[in-house]
């Protein structure tokens, strides 16, 4: 068996002190004399004291604990925002609880009702469909303050995320300005109802007065380099051969490179290739990945502030408020203007 908790008994033992003014020093009272609360600290920590959360939150109604749920912890993107989120919430004095809905709507309502059952103070939330925020708004709705850190217009909730409009009318700006004129977009938000990005790139053409004909879409089944992989036969058969391939993650633009490299397609010569989210390996591939940044360190932290200014200021809340960061575009060496000669075809 283990050894039993030290208890606020313990230390009023080893310093004579009652287990009222033990009970002060650990909270650190100014109603004790300072040499009290030293004598009872350094007990505490001689007899490895660790303080009881429970009890605390059913004194204070507050659990000092965030739930967090992500659609994918593989996601490079997300991982980076959970390590930030943890450091930010624990810096503030917070725990966090993570739940992965593995982008499974069932699971991301269980998560839901066990971080309510558990307490949580607020949530800080990835949400599996855009359509399907009943369970979010309903726990933001009985007082579990709810931040979403992706943007569903009209979803009713807090949100701090990226501009994925911007962030991909840029990146058709940057192929656009280059000279291109004919795209495949491998577009892994449309399956959940996130048509952000493909806005984004309409809006450009409609810019360059060019025809929503010159983007021929592709929807893969996941966001994993594996789905930009398997794409890229379909995209080199279609009759009129893009010159320009934007993936809507860097997963889905590393997939498309290496399918690449393995094809004997040299980019960005022969193709350009865009991705989304500017992870670390997308600058370190054989060819630097021209990218979005979706600053996933930036919103956390914007994010975290705004659940926790919510949390210390419940009366001064206004209503939900979406704040929108603009994304910048990376240029590496994955685009160029295209090669406008006849290409050989492709060995299959």
């Amino acid at each position: 068996m283990g050894r039993p908790r030290v208890t606020l008994k313990d230390i009023a033992e080893a310093t004579g002190f009652s287990s009222n003014t033990v009970s002060l020093a650990l909270r650190n009272s100014p109603r004790l004399p300072e040499e009290t609360r030293e004598v009872i600290l350094k007990a505490a920590a001689r007899l490895k004291y660790a303080p009881n959360r429970i009890a605390r939150s059913l004194a204070s109604s507050a659990t000092h604990t965030i739930g967090l749920v992500t659609t994918d912890m593989l996601n490079p993107t997300l991982t980076l925002a959970a390590h930030t989120i943890e450091r930010e919430l624990s810096s503030a004095g917070y725990a966090v609880m993570y739940a992965d809905s593995d982008g499974d709507l069932d699971r991301e309502k269980r998560a839901v009702e066990l971080f309510l059952s558990y307490q949580v103070d607020g949530m800080l939330v990835y949400p599996a469909q855009r359509q399907h925020l009943e369970h979010f708004n309903a726990a933001d709705k009985s007082g579990t303050p709810v931040l979403s850190l992706i943007h569903i217009a009209g979803g009713g909730l807090d949100t701090v995320t990226i501009d994925d409009r911007i962030g991909s009318y840029r990146a058709f700006c940057h192929l656009l300005e280059l000279g291109h004129r004919h795209f495949a977009m491998i577009d892994g938000g449309q399956a959940i109802g996130n048509t952000d990005k493909m806005e984004g790139a309409l809006q450009a053409l409609r810019d360059y007065d060019l025809s929503p004909d010159a983007i021929a879409m592709f929807i893969p089944a996941g966001h994993s380099a594996a789905e930009g992989y398997s794409l890229m036969r379909e995209i080199f058969g279609l009759s009129e051969r893009p010159t320009a391939v934007f993936a809507t993650t860097d997963s889905l633009a590393l997939g498309a490179l290496q399918w690449c490299r393995e094809n004997d397609v040299d980019v960005p010569n022969e193709l350009s290739i865009v991705g989304y989210d500017n992870i670390e390996y997308a600058a370190y591939q054989a060819t630097p990945l021209t990218t979005v940044n979706y600053a996933a360190d930036e919103i956390s932290a914007i994010g975290v502030a705004r659940l926790l200014e919510r949390l210390r200021g419940k009366q001064s809340w206004q209503g939900p408020a979406v704040q929108l960061i603009e994304p910048e575009l990376i240029v590496r060496q994955s685009t160029s203007r295209p090669n406008l000669s006849p290409r050989a075809k492709l060995r299959m």
